[in-house]
């Protein structure tokens, strides 16, 4: 066993008793989850440690762990969190702000139509017949 894992096999395996008491792991499977469990520890562990210096700080802190996992993995640790964290919020667009943009895809929307026709115009022309040579001299 590595001396280092910071998951034991008796603890997976109690862990899936909890789960579901019928089931047992392979060796494995058990093997395979111990290594993913310890990666994802220390990538963790390693990513709020550079949050840490980029706070200029010697100390990793709980709040360095809460927002690597919650802005990477999507994860909140219940009991943690709320006031230390912020989210980002993005600003509500003001109404003068969402008639410029409604007025900017209007113009969009009738430029590709107008490139459209005019596409479908020029192909139209390529399949008409050539002028008579009596059109050509009018």
């Amino acid at each position: 066993p590595n001396s280092r894992q910071l998951v034991t096999r008796r603890a997976l395996q109690e862990l899936v008793q909890q789960v579901h008491p019928d089931e047992q792991l392979s060796p494995e499977v058990e093997e395979v989850l111990l290594e993913i469990a310890d990666d994802f520890v220390e990538s963790v562990t390693s990513f709020a440690c550079s949050i840490a210096r980029h706070r200029k700080s010697d100390v990793l802190e709980a709040k360095d762990l809460l927002l690597h996992l919650e802005r990477n993995w999507y994860m909140k640790v219940p009991g943690f969190g709320g006031d230390e964290i912020r989210t980002f919020r993005r600003p509500t667009p003001s109404d003068t702000h969402k008639q410029r943009m409604a007025a900017v895809r209007r113009s969009l929307a009738a430029a590709a139509a107008a490139d459209h026709a005019a596409s479908a115009a020029t192909a139209a022309g390529a399949e008409a017949e050539p002028p008579s040579k009596a059109q050509r001299i009018a």
